[in-house]
């Protein structure tokens, strides 16, 4: 999981995209109600460069495959196949000549000096040791807003479970809105993905809430979990896809799982080759195991720390982690109306929540401000101007490769 509360059945359903599986159809149960490693029903074939319509029709015949949704720029069919039957199903394609690969689809869950009036609560952007913590031990986000706050034209994509389409501190920021799940609005129910948001790029300075760590450029709403915090693989990759194909120069992917995925390996290739700055959450499970996306070469994996610059006790971590941001008891923005994360927590509009779902969004954030800086030449250059510059704090070189992201280095 990717974000953590003192959640004990919630937080594993809420905050982290963790591999599920053994679902029934997704349009009849829940996709919390999954347990397990993949999908029953649902596959991802690629057939090779070339194959004709007709032999991919013969192809889906012989195995029982109805083809529900397609993603063209990778080249990727959905397909539907008989009940508890996704991993056979995907095998006997595997074995097809004309198949390039095919692997079962599997479940994910969601992994949370302006005049802001809540800013002196976002000891992330700014220590002075008020919750008790270490002072300085932030990304110097003041510091940088000196230099960029960002701009307007730097998109970050935020890929969660919604974004509160009319909170006071997203009012405006919001230029793009897609939904790839099973639900039937573009809002935030869960509460997940308008949390990550706010720290990414909520409105500073109008003397509202709080500021996000890019707090001029603009969001991209792409819904890729459910209102239950949950989404297949393909879902996520179809988002990765249509964000950076609408401009997306930052991706943030608060989520992920632990089983291995060539499509969505080849989705986040894909949004690198188009120019695309793309970071992930490395997971809540305290351990090495590398989580997806954030483990693949060509995503930003992000671990996360306390207000003592520590590796916060639930985080992930690992030589395969790239860098550490802030992700515990971040306050930030949640719906302006019921949902399941205000709901647990008994408030709206704003609260704190801890996790590497957390974390991501400051890096992501970062990414925006060195697009609007001199260092903003290219998703390459970005990438390596957060990772050079990021303050060498304990665990850098065993927890996480690069350091705690420092804004304010990352942009002067």
């Amino acid at each position: 999981m990717m974000c953590r509360k003192i959640f004990s059945v919630i937080v594993s359903l809420v905050f982290g995209l963790t591999v599920l599986g053994t679902p029934l159809f997704a349009a009849v149960v829940p996709l919390r109600n999954f347990g397990g490693g993949t999908a029953p029903s649902r596959v991802v074939v690629k057939f090779k460069a070339g194959t004709d319509d007709a032999v991919k029709r013969k192809v889906h015949a012989m195995h029982g495959g109805r083809v529900v949704r397609e993603i063209p720029a990778l080249g990727v069919q959905v397909v539907e196949v008989p009940a508890e039957k996704a991993k056979e199903k995907a095998d006997a394609y595997q074995r097809e000549g004309s198949v390039e690969f095919a692997e079962p689809d599997c479940v994910a869950k969601a992994l949370e000096i302006p005049n802001d009036s809540y800013f002196s609560k976002q000891w992330d952007m700014n220590n002075t040791g008020q919750t008790g913590g270490k002072p300085d031990a932030d990304i110097d986000a003041p510091e940088a807003w000196d230099v960029t706050a960002s701009s307007p034209s730097v998109k970050i994509a935020i890929l969660d479970t919604g974004i509160d389409q009319d909170h006071e501190d997203m009012a405006g920021k919001i230029v793009g809105n897609v939904n790839f799940t099973i639900s039937p609005t573009v809002d935030d129910f869960f509460g997940h993905g308008t949390h990550v948001a706010g720290i990414a790029a909520a409105v500073g300075n109008n003397e509202k809430g709080i500021a996000g760590t890019a707090y001029n450029a603009s969001l991209m709403n792409v819904k890729v979990l459910d209102d239950t915090g949950s989404g297949y693989y393909s879902w996520i990759a179809e988002g990765i896809v249509w964000a950076v194909d609408n401009g997306a120069r930052v991706i943030n992917m608060s989520l992920g799982g632990t089983q291995p995925s060539r499509l969505l390996e080849q989705a986040v290739n894909y949004a690198w080759s188009k120019g695309a700055v793309l970071v992930a959450a490395a997971g809540n499970e305290g351990s090495k195991q590398p989580l997806y996306p954030a483990a693949y070469k060509n995503c930003i994996a992000v671990a996360a720390t306390d207000a003592n610059d520590q590796k916060a006790a639930f985080s992930s971590y690992g030589k395969w982690v790239t860098v550490a941001a802030p992700g515990v008891n971040i306050f930030s923005t949640l719906p302006n109306h019921p949902s399941v994360v205000g709901s647990y927590l008994g408030v709206t509009g704003y609260g704190a929540l801890d996790g590497t779902s957390m974390a991501t969004p400051h890096v992501s954030g970062v990414a925006a401000l060195v697009w609007a800086s001199k260092y903003g030449t290219g998703n390459q250059a970005v990438r390596k101007r957060i990772e050079s510059t990021a303050d060498r704090i304990a665990g850098t070189g065993t927890y996480w490769a690069y350091g705690r992201v420092n804004a304010y280095n990352a942009v002067h």
